[in-house]
Order: C-alpha cells, then sequence, then structure tokens
C-alpha cells in the first residue's frame, strides 16, 4: 500500500517487521555494515514507495532512526501476512549517522532529517506497483428482539430493517419462508395472536469487508413456525375473532363474504387472503362453531344458485340466506347457524328486479326482527312467506323431517305462479 508507515525493530543481529517473523541484515539492506550487532534496541519508521510483488520485496524511504523499546502499530500487526511473506527489504537512502547512531545505541532520539549524503538507489524500482492493503474482514453475530408489527410479511418470507450497532447503520434483513404471502403483512397481528407473542427474536450473522456488507443471513424461530398448519389456525382466529365483534352500528344487515369480512375483521381483511369463495368461507365457519343445523345448513348450501345471487351472512344471530330456484320461483331461505330459529322462506318470482328488491325489503324485515322480535314480524300478514320448524333430536329424525316437510313447501310453491306485488 503505497504511502503506508510501518516500523522495523533492531535486536543484535535480527530485524523485525512483525513480532512472529526476524530477519537478517542481508534481508534488510544492510549486508554492507561492518558492525553486524545493534547494542541496543533500536528502530526504523519508514514510508512504503513500492511493493514488487513477484520479488517478495518493499522499497521504502527512511524516516526516523530511533533508539530504544518500540510496539507495532495494529495497522502493522493487520498487515502481518503480507510483511512475513517479505523476502527483501530495501531502502531508498540510508543515512550513515543515523545507521551509526542506531547501531551503537550511543544516544536515544530522532533523526528525522537527515544531513549525510545518501545512497540513491530509487532509479531502479519506479516501474513497480504500490504493496496492497489487505481487505479488512470481520464477521459480526447479533441476537435481538423485534416487534412483528414492524416486520413486513412478503411472498416467501420476511423482511426488516434494523440498525447494527457494531456498524453504525440499519441493515435489511429477509427470513425466507415459502409458505408466507405478502397478503398476509395486512393480517399479521392475528399471526401475533396464533404465534402468542408480539415479537420476534432474531440471530443475524454479518460478513463485512472495509465496513462493507458482503453477506448476511438472518434466522428466527417464530417466523420458522409459520407453516400451513398454522396459517389455518390463523385463518380459524381470524373468523372467531368477527364472531365475536359486536354489531355494527349501521342499518345494514345482509353481508356478502367481501362486505363481511371487511366490516367485522381487523385490518379490513381481504377475502381472498385466506378464502378462495364464499363456499370456502362457508365450510371454514362450519368448522369453527358450534351449530345446531349443521345438516340443514350443509343441504341449503347444496341446493344454494350461486350464479345467480352471493351467499349472504348476518352477523347476529349469525345466519345465512340461500337462494334457492325451483322451477317457476326463487326462494330465499333464511337459516341461522346456532339459535332456535326457524327456516324462513321467502317466495318470489323468477325475476332479477324482484330479487333486488326483495333483498332490500329483507334489510328492513331484520331491523323488525333484531329491535322488535320475531313475533313483531309474523303477525305481519305476508302470502310470499313460510316457515318450517325444527325438531331438535340426537337422532337423525329431527332433520329428515325437517328436509321433507321443506321439500313438500318448495313443491307447492312451485305450482303455482307467485303474483308480483
Amino acid at each position: 500500500m503505497e504511502g503506508t508507515e510501518l516500523k522495523i525493530l533492531f535486536n543484535q543481529d535480527k530485524a523485525y517487521l512483525t513480532p512472529d517473523r526476524s530477519m537478517t541484515f542481508e534481508q534488510v539492506d544492510l549486508e554492507h555494515v561492518k558492525e553486524k550487532v545493534f547494542r541496543s534496541p533500536a528502530y526504523w519508521t519508514f514510508r512504503i514507495k513500492k511493493y514488487i510483488e513477484n520479488e517478495r520485496r518493499i522499497f521504502c524511504e527512511i524516516l526516523t532512526y530511533d533508539i530504544g523499546e518500540t510496539e507495532f502499530t495494529n495497522n502493522q500487526l493487520q498487515l502481518s501476512a503480507i510483511l512475513n511473506s517479505l523476502e527483501k527489504v530495501t531502502f531508498s537512502s540510508i543515512d550513515t549517522g543515523g545507521l551509526l547512531n542506531t547501531l551503537a545505541g550511543g544516544r536515544t532520539g530522532s533523526l528525522s532529517h537527515p544531513q549525510s549524503t545518501p545512497i540513491n538507489r530509487a532509479a531502479h524500482y519506479n516501474n513497480y506497483e504500490p504493496l496492497p492493503r489487505p481487505p479488512q474482514n470481520q464477521t459480526i453475530k447479533e441476537t435481538f428482539s423485534i416487534p412483528l408489527k414492524n416486520v413486513r410479511f412478503i411472498s416467501g418470507g420476511v423482511s426488516f430493517d434494523i440498525k447494527i450497532q457494531k456498524l453504525g447503520k440499519s441493515i435489511a434483513f429477509t427470513i425466507p419462508n415459502e409458505d408466507i404471502l405478502a397478503e398476509f403483512d395486512a393480517v399479521k397481528n392475528y399471526f401475533a395472536n396464533v404465534l402468542k407473542t408480539k415479537n420476534i427474536e432474531v440471530t443475524a450473522v454479518i460478513d463485512v469487508s472495509d465496513n462493507e456488507v458482503i453477506s448476511k443471513v438472518a434466522q428466527s424461530p417464530e417466523i420458522d413456525k409459520i407453516n400451513r398448519e398454522l396459517i389455518e389456525n390463523v385463518r380459524f382466529e381470524v373468523l372467531k375473532d368477527a364472531r365475536k365483534k359486536p354489531n355494527l352500528d349501521t342499518d345494514k344487515n345482509l353481508f356478502t363474504m367481501e362486505e363481511y369480512l371487511e366490516a367485522f375483521t381487523d385490518s379490513k381483511l381481504k377475502s381472498g387472503i385466506f378464502f378462495t369463495d364464499e363456499q370456502d368461507f362457508f365450510e371454514n365457519i362450519l368448522k369453527v362453531s358450534n351449530n345446531k343445523h349443521y345438516k340443514h345448513l350443509r343441504y341449503l348450501s347444496s341446493k344454494h344458485a350461486s350464479g345467480v345471487m352471493k351467499l349472504r351472512f348476518t352477523h347476529n344471530p349469525f345466519s345465512f340466506f340461500f337462494l334457492i330456484q325451483g322451477e317457476r320461483n326463487y326462494h330465499i331461505v333464511w337459516e341461522t347457524l346456532n339459535t332456535a330459529e326457524a327456516t324462513y322462506i321467502w317466495s318470489i318470482n323468477k325475476d332479477p328486479d324482484v330479487l333486488k328488491s326483495t333483498l332490500k325489503q329483507l334489510e328492513g324485515i331484520m331491523d323488525i326482527i333484531k329491535s322488535k322480535g320475531r313475533t313483531a314480524y309474523l303477525i305481519i300478514e305476508d302470502d310470499s312467506f313460510n316457515r318450517i320448524f325444527h325438531v331438535y333430536t340426537e337422532s337423525a329424525e329431527g332433520f329428515i323431517k325437517w328436509k321433507s316437510e321443506f321439500e313438500s313447501v318448495m313443491a307447492k310453491i312451485d305450482n303455482h305462479i307467485i303474483r308480483p306485488d
């Protein structure tokens, strides 16, 4: 490294550029000296001018001639690998007075500006390359905790930025996990609930060369736990949490799947993150809920005309509105998940506009039932309305009886045309 200042230490008949290896007088350009021993410890400070790599030689300029003990600098110690490989140290000039003074140990002090006529040896080395400085490498290992809210979920893992004190700057890390999707970032609070922690522990290993990061690896046991099974538990957590939410302060009672998830989940969850379609949502509702009407809901779901009307949901009581398509009429069927309500059926003309207006009317009907009770609605005469009661028994007899009555009502209604209002 051109311009680097180093020391060469002398002790009796040996010279040292590092503590590990001695050099002879011949190797340090003192073969012409008659007295081959330094009587006291001495050292010279010099500056490197050229590095002759193929000869393993450095060409230097002496700055001072000193008598006494000294130590190598940290910078010189870091160059030990290169200095120990040298076979020759050559100087552009050697001051006779400085040489004799340090050989004899006659006085302490420094001769920084030699006055004797120098021996010029520079011309021979003008074409050599300077000594390169080896890179300063280190490996940093850090263990730290970071809030999960500060972690970004990305496709195939998570990422975050954190300041590494030993480097004095922030570093971006990525922890891979092929089960993680970028969409999970909107609901990472649910992941915190399932993982039962608000923070993740991270171990990071950083390789640095000349204060520049050349590689970095981070691991976290909490992120490693996120697999398909845990994601399934997160999905259940989302549904359970939605079911616990209070009713909205709104006139809206009937929700599509997308509307329901946006209204009753944190971060306004988009449906596609966990549920492929409304049938998938329906299936998961049945899995996480205790329900009185499991068989009834399964049966109605199999009959639902999803191509005509999206499945509708009410929040309290949690329930479903299905559309059954008869030969002549549409039948909108209301079935609750876990309350002892009868099955309500509204039959209308098979007309998209009538269906649309009826769904608006059902919003009002649900308001009446919520605020005043079902009796307040049942006393209203409505020829399009029918009701089928459940029989709650431990055997399958109750469902069979309900199903028989339901199919009978459907057939009876479809045998005549409902007149429009």
